[in-house]
């Protein structure tokens, strides 16, 4: 409170008397001075019932252990983060952001170094600790099917099974762009998930001419591709584990197929100039805590960064996390450094390949 917020006070003559109009003022002095120590933290990320999950088993609890409020907000994209970093006025302390975006991100210095000394990454593999991002959240895309719609009477297993329409027969859908149709298309060919990278891409496109003739319907969003499962409008296709699990928790026979998934991992960073750059590794440190993203898994089926919240959990929810898959060598890691260097030209590449679909 100012000095003539105070005087002003003092002299309010709506009070009854000076005593009251002390205690009033006291109460304002108190109030004024709590608001302004209050420390917080700004997360952004992508919305939905996932950042409510978040918001459940992350930031309420964070809040209750440090004191520090997190305001969180939606809609993180990297050209939000790169206009705040170059215009100085970064509204963000910690962001979800997709692996494609690191290696971007570190050439038009949009990161903050994480600091390792605040952020305890034990339990989080090597592969997904870096010097501006940790992993956080994980997610597999694979095959999916309506068990009602099969027509063939045996489901697919693999992405070979998939391309085999005679002995699968069934309306499929696929996504329209290159990202995690091409993986599909080389271990359809026969490579292992262990080689899939780096990627043949001649060798992926010889193997999707194959399936184009026998795709009935396309899709350009994950939302579409649960769908048309869900609605009996294909037989099968590619879809997101979380989106499968929900659709069955609603009592609708679809299924997914863990083998030859392509797993992908969402990471945390700080924005460079981050308002909260200590209370922002400070979230950080607390969502990658084993036992903060088993609760999380829990919830929402997806897999923690943190192998150890696998212990933490029971073994039907373990079945069905990317991460335990992945252990297994049953997934192959979407490999976002590849993609960043080579997204432009895939997907120039794809719309060329894709002009004659309707």
């Amino acid at each position: 409170m100012s000095n003539t917020a105070a005087l002003n006070c003092l002299h309010h003559r709506s009070f009854r008397t000076v005593a009251a109009a002390a205690v009033a003022c006291a109460l304002l002095f108190l109030g004024g001075g709590v608001a302004a120590a209050q420390e917080t933290v700004t997360f952004a990320g992508w919305g939905g019932s996932l950042q409510k999950a978040q918001r459940d088993v992350f930031f309420n609890t964070f809040e209750k252990e440090t004191g520090i409020r997190v305001i969180d907000t939606t809609d993180t994209s990297y050209a939000k983060i790169k206009t705040m970093v170059s215009t100085g006025d970064v509204q963000w302390d910690v962001v979800q952001t997709l692996g494609m975006w690191t290696k971007p991100g570190e050439k038009d210095n949009l990161w903050e170094t994480l600091d390792y000394s605040l952020i305890d990454r034990e339990g989080v593999p090597d592969a997904l600790v870096g010097k501006y991002t940790i992993g956080n959240s994980q997610y597999a895309i694979g095959l999916a099917y309506n068990k009602e719609r099969l027509t063939g009477g045996i489901a697919p297993k693999t992405w070979a099974d998939f391309w085999d329409a005679e002995k699968f027969p069934g309306r499929r859908g696929w996504k329209q762009f290159p990202r995690y149709t091409v993986e599909a298309a080389l271990m359809a060919d026969g490579v292992p998930t262990s080689e899939v990278y780096p990627l043949d891409v001649d060798r992926a496109y010889k193997s999707l001419a194959k399936l184009k003739p026998n795709v009935s319907v396309w899709s350009r969003t994950a939302e579409r591709d649960v769908q048309m499962l869900a609605g009996g409008e294909i037989a099968m296709g590619m879809s997101t584990h979380t989106r499968i699990l929900d659709a069955q928790k609603e009592g609708i026979p679809l299924a997914f197929v863990w083998q030859g998934a392509v797993n992908t991992v969402d990471n945390l960073a700080v924005p460079r100039g981050a308002k909260n750059k200590a209370n922002a590794m400070k979230l950080i440190n607390w969502m990658t805590k084993a036992e903060n993203q088993a609760r999380f898994a829990e919830m929402t089926s997806v897999g923690p960064s943190n192998e150890r919240a696998l212990d933490l959990v029971p073994d039907q929810v373990k079945q069905n996390l990317p991460t335990y898959h992945f252990q297994r060598g049953e997934l192959v890691r979407f490999n976002d450094d590849w993609w960043a260097d080579n997204i432009a030209s895939m997907d120039e590449k794809h719309l060329v390949w894709a002009q004659d679909i309707k």
